[in-house]
């Protein structure tokens, strides 16, 4: 008697439904990730949306006077002048962006200066400065001691 393996016929795998299901989990998985990532980019537009419409007031020492020597509050000049650049340069919208499709099939997006890290610097009591990375304008205002002044509340 022969060992099956040698039978003469040739065993077929049985065809399975795997693949297509795996497929079809893929393309699930995908799809909610980008479903995510759209409602992400509308939540992050309306908070900075809103950010704009805020004043600031200036709770924190951060200002070294070089007049003086000492730590002091940036003045409400100073700090709206801070406040329009922070929201500048945390500025997260996307709109007005579009999308390239290259020749290749890649397809690539100018982001105008947007979704990058900001680096702050605060002065210390001891002379030294404090340094921070930021991407949003909540953070930037934690780092700094910003917080919207009570007309805007």
């Amino acid at each position: 008697m022969r060992p099956k393996a040698l039978s003469g016929r040739v065993p077929r795998p049985k065809k399975s439904r795997r693949p297509a299901a795996h497929r079809t989990r893929i393309g699930l998985v995908l799809s909610a990730i980008l479903v995510a990532l759209a409602i992400g980019t509308i939540a992050l537009s309306r908070t900075s949306t809103q950010a704009q419409k805020k004043s600031y007031v200036a709770t924190r020492e951060i200002i070294l006077d070089k007049a003086s020597g000492k730590l002091r509050k940036p003045t409400a000049q100073e700090t709206d002048e801070m406040v329009a650049q922070l929201k500048s340069l945390t500025n997260r919208s996307t709109e007005d962006l579009t999308q390239v499709q290259h020749d290749n099939g890649m397809v690539s997006m100018d982001l105008k200066g947007r979704f990058g890290g900001v680096v702050l610097g605060r002065a210390n009591a001891d002379g030294t400065t404090e340094v921070r990375c930021v991407f949003t304008m909540e953070e930037a205002e934690e780092f700094l001691g910003l917080v919207a002044s009570s007309q805007d509340q």
